[in-house]
């Protein structure tokens, strides 16, 4: 692990993602995305920052994988719901609803 807490903190910030939503994201419990984004823990593993760029890079290039994305982290579904379709539609079936964090992450990017 290297000092890289100032990369995670710019692709948080581009990201503009409040606490709760970037936790389920992330898939990270809320004290550890507390303790990084306050600067109690500077030692932010790599693979955390990798993943907070990609989550970056997913949404500025395709919103409609970021949000699906978001919904498969919400629901704790395998990754593979991501990219199939009808496993994306049977989501949508079983008539659950995201977590509040993510309606409001999912309003926010509509």
């Amino acid at each position: 692990m290297a000092d890289n807490a100032n990369e995670f903190l710019d692709y948080v910030q581009r990201l503009g993602i409040d606490q709760p939503a970037l936790c389920i994201l992330l898939g990270l419990p809320r004290s550890t995305l507390n303790k990084w984004i306050n600067g109690t823990v500077t030692q932010i593993p790599q693979v955390a920052v990798t993943a907070v760029r990609m989550l970056w890079f997913m949404r500025e290039c395709d919103e409609a994988m970021f949000e699906k994305w978001a919904m498969v982290q919400d629901f704790g579904v395998s990754a593979e719901y991501a990219a199939n379709d009808k496993a994306q539609e049977f989501l949508h079936t079983i008539k659950r609803e995201p977590s509040t964090s993510i309606k409001k992450l999912l309003t926010k990017s509509n």
